[in-house]
């Protein structure tokens, strides 16, 4: 049973909308931020195709939280998906590369093949040891009672080789790296494995409660991510259609570019605004941002919104 949905993440979501409004078209950052881009989207697809798997564990005793953010002091850490039965907990760390993909246990680190060219990355069973320790310490943290605790390292892309290094075998804990089509199969032998040892189900529905509860999501600027200004983020509401600033008519808002109306068009504005700028926004800040010419016309769409108000008068700022 899935408790917790993925949804995209919130840096995704700020880097179309960066994309999307950054000026020139040929600023210096802009390349970078493509990249990081193609990079976010490829790990979010990725997350997702492990859900695929997950969703064939249907009985009750599971309970899947995906995408995690947990406190630890100083910081957080992150979990792609934890699994939750009441025989143990499975935390699993997901990655989606492409290309050949060799495992070094003497170096700590695997490195990937792809159209010729080779790249090196950090070991992920350290990674996900290591989250495997967070999550131990949190369970401390909370003066709850721990579960055994294991972890996988799930490969996403189905197209993907996996290998050992030359001259090493593949032996605990690398025995741990898997591909998405195998994590039932796994899942399978950790029920078999843990099966005699039972955790009171009131017991993991308190923890559910917990992590829910203390779960953050990443929130940081990104203008300050990669040291832009808002001056280089386009105002206007942008045509649905060719992306150009749209004007505001009498109830609708017209694309002189593409004869493109549309009633709903600054409603992603306005989620640019707060992705982009800021949480909050006043009456001013809305019309700046939409280029409306009418004070009376940005009440309106503000009191149109399901947004929060805050203060009084002049003072007056609303937020989700």
């Amino acid at each position: 049973m899935i408790v917790k949905e993925r949804k995209p993440p919130k840096r995704l979501l700020q880097t179309y909308a960066l994309l999307k409004r950054l000026i020139p078209l040929n600023h210096p950052k802009r390349t970078v931020i493509e990249q990081d881009l193609k990079k976010r989207k490829a790990g979010y697809n990725g997350e997702k195709a492990v859900d695929y798997h997950l969703s064939f564990l249907t009985d009750k005793k599971y309970m899947i939280l995906n995408d995690l953010r947990l406190p630890m002091t100083p910081d957080f850490f992150q979990i792609d998906s934890l699994l939750m039965t009441p025989h143990y907990s499975l935390p699993i760390e997901v990655k989606n590369i492409a290309g050949t993909l060799t495992i070094d246990p003497e170096f700590n680190q695997f490195s990937q093949l792809y159209q010729g060219v080779e790249k090196g990355y950090p070991d992920p069973i350290s990674q996900a040891n290591r989250k495997k320790l967070f999550l131990q310490r949190w369970y401390y943290n909370n003066k709850l009672p721990c579960p055994p605790i294991e972890f996988l390292v799930v490969f996403s892309n189905p197209s993907s080789i996996l290998k050992m290094a030359p001259g090493h075998k593949l032996i605990s804990p690398y025995n741990k790296i898997i591909h998405a089509q195998n994590l039932v199969r796994e899942i399978s032998k950790l029920n078999a494995k843990f099966g005699k040892e039972e955790k009171p189900i009131n017991d993991l529905r308190k923890t559910k409660r917990l992590l829910l509860n203390q779960h953050q999501e990443h929130d940081s600027s990104i203008l300050d991510s990669y040291r832009l200004q808002p001056s280089d983020i386009k105002h206007g509401v942008l045509c649905e259609q060719c992306s150009q600033v749209m004007t505001r008519m009498i109830g609708h808002w017209h694309c002189p570019h593409c004869n493109h109306s549309s009633k709903t068009a600054h409603l992603q504005a306005i989620e640019d605004y707060f992705l982009l700028i800021k949480p909050t926004i006043t009456n001013r800040e809305l019309r700046e941002f939409l280029i409306l010419p009418s004070r009376k016309t940005s009440t309106l769409i503000l009191q149109s919104l399901d947004l929060t108000r805050i203060g009084l008068n002049k003072g007056v700022y609303y937020m989700k």
